[in-house]
Formats: structure tokens, sequence, C-alpha cells
């Protein structure tokens, strides 16, 4: 599962959220309904905080008629770009969210996995982590990861793409997953 970097209008007309993905490639706006309108977040604060994005003056998460608005033109477009660095506040059993993406120049979404080990290295400098996709059966090669992280660095992923940060989750952020969470896990 994961929460993909986008820009985002209100059509008043349509009661609906256009949704642009930012990427290195061509990608369709996606229509979301108003009513789908809870499948929307903003950057997590202890994200933002984490980027060193600016603190305000972003609106409340809440009033969901101001996305897409001038208010938030103030966030950097390198934002989505930028690796997490370090590692504080990761407990094995939570759930984490992990910075990858396909394409070196595309942004970094998050995608939700659970943390099974932690292993500081370098001094504290990096770490290697073990992260479980529990949205995929065991036997998937999607469902278990090793990655490492923690220095700012893009790194390759063993499954494609390239790797940045690792962040744990609150437990709104985790309820807010959930929401998503399948079933039954995705089979290819």
């Amino acid at each position: 599962m994961a929460a993909m970097v986008a820009s985002v209008r209100f059509d008043a007309e349509t009661s609906s959220y256009v949704a642009r993905y930012l990427s290195a490639s061509e990608a369709r706006a996606e229509v979301i309904p108003h009513d789908m309108g809870h499948r929307l977040r903003f950057c997590p604060p202890s994200a933002r905080r984490l980027l060193r994005l600016p603190r305000s003056p972003l609106p409340p998460p809440a009033a969901a008629s101001h996305i897409g608005a001038p208010c938030c033109a103030h966030l950097p477009l390198a934002y989505p770009h930028r690796v997490l660095e370090g590692f504080v506040g990761l407990c094995v059993g939570e759930g984490v969210e992990l910075q990858w993406k396909r394409q070196p120049n595309s942004p970094f979404g998050w995608w939700w996995a659970t943390l099974e080990e932690f292993h500081e290295e370098d001094h504290g400098e990096t770490a290697t982590a073990v992260l479980v996709f529990g949205h995929f059966p065991p036997a998937s090669r999607w469902y278990r990861l090793a990655v490492r992280f923690g220095d700012g660095r893009q790194r390759p992923c063993a499954l494609g793409g390239f790797t940045g940060g690792l962040r744990s989750a609150t437990d709104e952020e985790a309820r807010q997953w959930m929401r998503f969470f399948p079933k039954e896990p995705i089979v290819f």
C-alpha cells in the first residue's frame, strides 16, 4: 500500500478532487469523488519536521476544502525528492513508512510496512531494517525487504526502484492506513 505525491484541487462542478500525481513519467489525473476524500492526506506533520519543511501556514488536515489551494503553494517542489535522515522512534513490531520510488527522478511515495528487525550500523550513522509488507502473501517476493537508511542517501532497492528513509507512523497514521488495508493479501 502506498501514498503517492500529488497536486490536488477540488472541482466544485463535479464535487470531486482532481489529483495530478507527480512523476518522472506522464501520469493521468485521478478524479476522486468527494465522499472518498478520506483517501487524501497531507504530508504528515511528523514527516514534514523530518524533511525540514515549513511548519506553517499549513491549514489543519480536517479542512478538506483547502486541498490544492494557494496556501500550500509555498511548499518547495523538492520536498518529495528529499530523503529522510535518521531513525529516531522506530520500534520493532510497529508500523512504518518507507520512502520508495520506481525511477531515479520521480518523487518518493510512502509505502506502509511493519518493522520486523532493526539494527544500527556505522556508529549510529545508518541502520538496516527488515520490513514486512503484510498486504502481500508470505510467499511473495514483495512480502519482506531489507533496507539500509538513515544517512539521507537514496539507494537501489532489491525489489527494483529506489528507497530513501524510513519513519515510524503515529497511531493516527496507522489507523488511516488500516482503512485501506486489503482483507486478503494481494496476489499477482
